[in-house]
């Protein structure tokens, strides 16, 4: 069985964001209200949704959605106004905690939330200090611990720049350290990776890796690189196995950086599969060979893949690039 890294680690998120707020106002805690803001939070920081809005930083425009979503509870909640807009205040500190915002000590942070705790609800916080340290730190190193399980020091991606695409990377995976018989040539071993089941199985390893760097990406808060995957072919033949596969690199905050790399002869093959796959949410890449025909339609519905990867010796390449200026996602080799 696979395992979403991404789906993982925002659940880690949302379980700190529940703890630290459970703590916070103890018997006042409202699980609808912390709903509402860790919804709207996580759309931003992960998902990079508003992302046509101009904000100075991600910092700032999580400060003002958090700011909307309060003000958009206390419409329907107005005798909870008092208890939304604390939880409002309570919940930037989030920001400290899931490295949207830098800071040097964790226990010196966590003490200035426990002086705003005191004056905010004019009691003693007694322990509150160190059970929140406990709980913050605890899931912290949860969250390293999925960054190293799933690093590897036998396999590693390289990321290649296709011409003319800033932030638009190849990815190929390549191995570290294995030893193979000295009768096995280089040619042999790539040749290897590169047929059957070994293929198939090498996508796995490639899908975490990937995924692993988008989340490091996300982490950084860069949402701007985008990656074009190597694909089975011969998975789309099998639904079951390429459901699993697909289950590591099963997440919008993933799906929107990729897209899937596909011969357009095998397109033809399992036109219905490829459409399945773009219904799910999944980017396609389609890579033109001598069997695409270049004619009207043919040229208009390359418009429905992520790119379109073309090389100088194909067939119809005259035609297909003097429609150029309509077809805006061309990555040419």
């Amino acid at each position: 069985m696979t395992i979403n890294i991404m789906n993982e680690y925002i659940e880690l998120t949302k379980r700190q964001i529940n703890e630290y707020m459970r703590l916070v106002f103890n018997e006042k805690f409202n699980q609808n209200y912390c709903d509402l803001f860790t919804e709207r939070y996580i759309s931003i920081r992960y998902f990079n949704y508003y992302e046509n809005e101009f904000h100075e930083t991600i910092r700032r425009k999580i400060l003002e959605h958090l700011k909307k979503v309060g003000e958009e509870i206390i419409i329907n909640n107005i005798d909870d106004r008092e208890l939304i807009e604390n939880m409002r205040v309570f919940f930037y500190y989030i920001l400290y905690f899931d490295n949207v915002v830098y800071y040097k000590d964790l226990r010196q942070k966590i003490h200035q939330i426990g002086k705003v705790k005191k004056r905010a609800f004019k009691q003693e916080i007694y322990d509150f200090e160190e059970n929140l340290y406990q709980k913050i730190q605890q899931i912290i190193d949860e969250k390293e611990e999925i960054i190293k399980r799933f690093s590897s020091d036998k396999f590693y991606i390289k990321l290649t720049n296709y011409p003319d695409k800033l932030k638009v990377y190849r990815v190929n995976l390549k191995y570290n350290n294995i030893k193979f018989p000295l009768e096995y040539s280089e040619f042999a071993i790539n040749k290897a990776f590169q047929m059957g089941l070994v293929n198939e199985d090498k996508l796995v390893v490639e899908y975490y890796l990937i995924a692993l760097q988008i989340l490091k990406d996300v982490l950084k808060l860069n949402f701007k690189k985008r990656y074009v995957l190597e694909f089975a072919e011969t998975l789309l033949k099998k639904p079951k196995k390429i459901k699993s596969i697909l289950n590591i690199i099963d997440n919008s905050a993933i799906q929107d950086k990729i897209s899937l790399k596909i011969r357009y002869e095998e397109f033809l093959k399992n036109q219905e599969t490829v459409f399945d796959l773009m219904r799910q949410g999944y980017k396609i890449t389609v890579i033109l060979d001598n069997s695409f025909e270049a004619n009207f339609k043919n040229i208009e519905s390359l418009q429905m893949f992520e790119f379109v990867i073309i090389n100088r010796n194909l067939k119809q390449y005259n035609e297909i690039m003097n429609n150029r200026e309509n077809i805006h996602n061309i990555i040419e080799i």
